[in-house]
């Protein structure tokens, strides 16, 4: 069976199960059209960070990764699939095998990168449809986009997923990219059948993009709050309690 959780495809199979996510980066590196002027080994660790938040949040390992590179392997391949390395080898993550293709016909002026991921669990360890009545929902992070993911170091890292994915105490993860905290949310009643009895102020731009996974919404019992505060040296938000 293949089902739709969230952005993740989930594949079952017996007691196992294959998650598929994916993550799309343009107009962002070194190239003459780009519009955010960075390095593109920062764009590939971005684009893997985003593919990997999303298998990471619901409780599967990743296990291969395709990178669709939409310009010429030398330089600007190199330099991704470094930065994809790097980011994976920086967190500890080994054992992954590791495919892609790259545009050579024709020159590009503009950076495009697509990444696909595929994790792997026992079906008894997704962290999926595991919220219930009285759990509180919170936020690891802040929402940050474009230029301010350079300057700001309250966004979340690839590390501070790896750590989502190893605490118990968080039953189910939900990354928030370009929709914002709202969309997630929503997403959240959704797939639970749960309200949320909202506790943030308005301080908070719940509709501002997340960018590249920048912040994370977790759901957890109550007793368990500070572990999971403490979890990451990053803002954490209480957002509500469901109901």
């Amino acid at each position: 069976m293949i089902e739709k959780y969230r952005d993740v495809l989930i594949i079952h199979e017996c007691d196992v199960a294959y998650a598929v996510s994916c993550d799309s980066t343009g107009a962002i590196g070194e190239k003459e059209n780009d519009v955010l002027k960075v390095d593109a080994e920062v764009v590939g660790r971005a684009a893997i960070k985003v593919a990997l938040s999303e298998i990471l949040c619901i409780g599967a390992w990743p296990i291969a990764i395709s990178d669709t590179l939409s310009n010429e392997m030398n330089p600007t391949g190199i330099k991704i699939i470094d930065g994809i390395k790097k980011e994976l080898t920086e967190n500890e993550i080994y054992d992954i095998r590791l495919t892609g293709s790259t545009e050579e016909n024709f020159p590009s002026t503009m950076t495009g990168v697509g990444v696909t991921a595929i994790g792997k669990a026992e079906k008894e360890d997704l962290k999926v449809r595991k919220a219930k009545v009285g759990m509180e929902v919170g936020l690891l992070g802040y929402p940050r986009v474009g230029q301010e993911v350079l300057c700001f170091d309250d966004i979340l890292l690839l590390k501070d997923y790896v750590k989502i994915f190893r605490c118990n105490e968080i039953v189910e993860a939900i990354p928030v990219g370009s929709k914002g905290i709202k969309y997630e949310l929503n997403v959240l009643k959704f797939t639970s059948g749960l309200n949320l009895l909202r506790e943030y102020d308005d301080g908070i731009d719940d509709e501002k993009s997340g960018g590249p996974s920048t912040c994370c919404i977790v759901v957890y019992k109550k007793d368990d709050r500070q572990i999971v505060q403490n979890l990451v040296d990053k803002p954490f938000i209480r957002l509500g309690r469901l109901s």
